[in-house]
């Protein structure tokens, strides 16, 4: 541990302006600098291969043609096995946030909380110590409680961890329109089915993927098992 140093943040996320405002900030914590202010997943990488970093400000979502989520942690995690993740999030929902746990991050921030919030995070995962807010800690102990109403929406069968919860986290219609595309009908045949415009059924697909961390029409196909055990109890 190195309490009289300077501890090296970086920061990746899609919004020019987050990057500007956490550099203004960080310039009044003698014991934090930011040493990066990346918008784009390779431009950080390439950083990552000549310098040293101590904790990552990740953004949980970024552009369309970036890795989202779990994927993008998974990578760093395996390539910079030392690297401190904290995740800052507009989805602020306990069932990514575990999933997020789980998977090695350090701490998670939602968007909505106030700038001080975040710099507490950064002092305290800095120091190995996990972060949470009391009211995402409380969220998530609600979430742990209601595991068992997931028959509600699933079929009992073996179903890994990762997809059985991130499942939760889509709504009826885009399940609909992920199974009916999965069942082979196009955009178009979907739209018609359930009079909708194609751009709101290509709207729900997207989110459906992007919710479920997947990047590609091929990575959903994997995990069309899953999907004829969904159980639907009520309409759209």
């Amino acid at each position: 541990m190195k309490d009289s140093a300077i501890w090296q943040v970086a920061v990746l996320d899609d919004h020019p302006l987050i990057g500007k405002a956490i550099q203004y900030r960080l310039a009044q914590e003698p014991e934090l600098a930011l040493v990066g202010a990346f918008a784009q997943r390779q431009q950080l990488m390439t950083f990552l291969q000549r310098n040293a970093v101590d904790v990552l400000v990740l953004d949980y979502i970024l552009g369309d043609d970036e890795l989202d989520g779990l994927q993008m942690v998974k990578q760093l995690r395996m390539r910079y096995p030392q690297l401190k993740i904290l995740i800052s999030s507009a989805v602020e929902k306990p069932a990514i946030v575990q999933l997020l746990l789980k998977a090695g991050v350090q701490g998670f921030v939602g968007k909505s909380e106030d700038q001080e919030v975040l710099i507490k995070a950064l002092h305290q995962v800095c120091r190995n110590k996990l972060f949470l807010t009391a009211d995402m800690l409380l969220e998530m102990d609600k979430f742990k409680e209601s595991d068992k109403e997931m028959h509600d929406y699933l079929l009992p069968r073996e179903m890994g961890d990762d997809i059985t919860l991130l499942l939760r986290e889509l709504s009826p219609r885009e399940i609909e329109v992920i199974r009916c595309y999965l069942d082979g009908l196009s955009i178009t045949q979907i739209a018609g089915k359930y009079a909708r415009s194609r751009k709101t059924i290509s709207g729900q697909k997207q989110t459906a993927l992007r919710k479920l961390g997947l990047r590609s029409d091929l990575e959903l196909f994997k995990y069309k098992e899953h999907f004829s055990g969904i159980v639907l109890n009520h309409n759209a």
